[in-house]
């Protein structure tokens, strides 16, 4: 071999790490560790957090388990943490904590127009490498689902059957109020709790749920799925409306109550907008806060009214449309559910409607109004029901 060959030779060797280094920094694509990958910019802004009741899991049964691998539909980077519930002790295991390693078309787009000759040399095309990472999260996502069945074989069931207390227990995983959570709950809808007897109406479940586990879960969307009817508890109906209750008076909201999991979208989320402010209407007035969350472009939106009347708050659900422009940011939105949803004459009604509006990055002002025509009786004259809300950033 000639001397300048050699040369060159030793040269490369001696340059590769340095090349192989300088190949990966700022790679997000080409990393093939999820610890480093999902440290990077967050792409969307849910987090899908999934409780197992673990009374529930069947090692003969594998539906439960294929819809945590197959139907969650995770967007990129999405955060995923799947938790064992012990329902008798209200113990909450972390079995797995990941996000889900993609990226988005025009991230991969970017990547590619970015490789070299040392890229191609060094690294796995952008989508062979995304590929080895999907099959390794899945893998690993797979090994804890059957961790969960091997928990649910050695549990030994008390008087007490109460997955909403447990999950209430957990309720420090939501602390982070910019975030658009997804709680998804893999249970059969049986409740049994000391604290409510077994004659107990449907509204008395209801109160003594909110009173004794009050927790936050920061405006998440809630999927209840493995459904199933029991002879020997209260009706399907009736657990969907305590499950839904529950949820609702803990600033939750439960969008599916069914033995299976509805299709799910993996839309891409921008951080939760808060803003505070007021209300008044009826001789009423009290303090007020408004949530929301949109996607990556003008579309529906998913927003929260919360007002705070003494030591209360009540939680009022809103779905709608936001845009903005560069002189005036607009939100409507339809009320949801009856808040609240166990009294008879509820302070708000689903089908009311909301309608701010306000110059972009400052506040909104506007009303809340009843879907048909209602008026507040007053001793001097009736006045037409409007809530007047004012909010500016928090």
């Amino acid at each position: 071999m000639k001397v300048g060959a050699v040369i060159a030779w030793l040269f490369f060797w001696a340059m590769a790490p340095l090349c192989f280094a300088w190949a990966d920094s700022g790679q997000i694509i080409a990393k093939s560790n999820l610890g480093d990958l999902c440290k990077a910019a967050p792409a969307t802004h849910r987090k899908t957090i999934v409780y197992v009741d673990l009374t529930t899991v069947k090692k003969d049964e594998a539906e439960w388990g294929l819809t945590i691998l197959n139907k969650l539909e995770l967007g990129s980077r999405e955060p995923l943490t799947v938790l064992g519930v012990n329902p008798s002790t209200f113990e909450v295991s972390d079995l797995f904590e990941s996000c889900y390693p993609t990226l988005t078309k025009s991230e991969i787009d970017q990547e590619r127009i970015g490789r070299g000759i040392w890229d191609q040399l060094t690294q796995l095309d952008p989508e062979a490498q995304q590929r080895e990472n999907v099959q390794t999260f899945d893998t690993r996502l797979r090994s804890s689902l059957n961790q969960l069945i091997d928990a649910s074989s050695r549990l030994s069931q008390g008087k007490r059957r109460n997955v909403l207390g447990a999950i209430a227990v957990d309720k420090n995983r939501f602390a982070d109020t910019h975030s658009v959570y997804r709680i998804i709950v893999y249970t059969n809808g049986v409740i049994t709790d000391p604290s409510v007897g077994e004659t107990a109406s449907d509204e008395q479940t209801m109160r003594v749920l909110a009173e004794k586990y009050a927790a936050s879960f920061s405006g998440a969307e809630v999927y209840v799925y493995g459904i199933v009817g029991e002879e020997t508890q209260r009706p399907l109906e009736s657990r969907a409306k305590i499950f839904s209750s529950f949820f609702l008076n803990n600033w939750g909201w439960m969008r599916s109550f069914s033995p299976s999991l509805p299709h799910q979208q993996n839309d891409l989320f921008q951080p939760v907008k808060i803003l505070v402010g007021t209300f008044e209407g009826g001789g009423t007035k009290g303090t007020a806060k408004l949530t929301f969350a949109t996607g990556t472009g003008p579309e529906m939106a998913q927003a929260w009214l919360t007002f705070v009347v003494g030591t209360n708050s009540l939680f009022v659900p809103f779905q709608g449309e936001y845009s903005c422009d560069a002189s005036n940011c607009k939100l409507t939105g339809t009320a949801l559910e009856n808040v609240p949803s166990w009294s008879s004459t509820p302070y708000f009604r689903k089908g009311d409607r909301v309608t701010l509006s306000g110059k972009p990055h400052e506040g909104m002002e506007g009303a809340l109004q009843p879907a048909t025509r209602e008026i507040f009786k007053e001793s001097a004259k009736d006045k037409e029901v409007q809530y007047v809300l004012k909010f500016h950033p928090q």
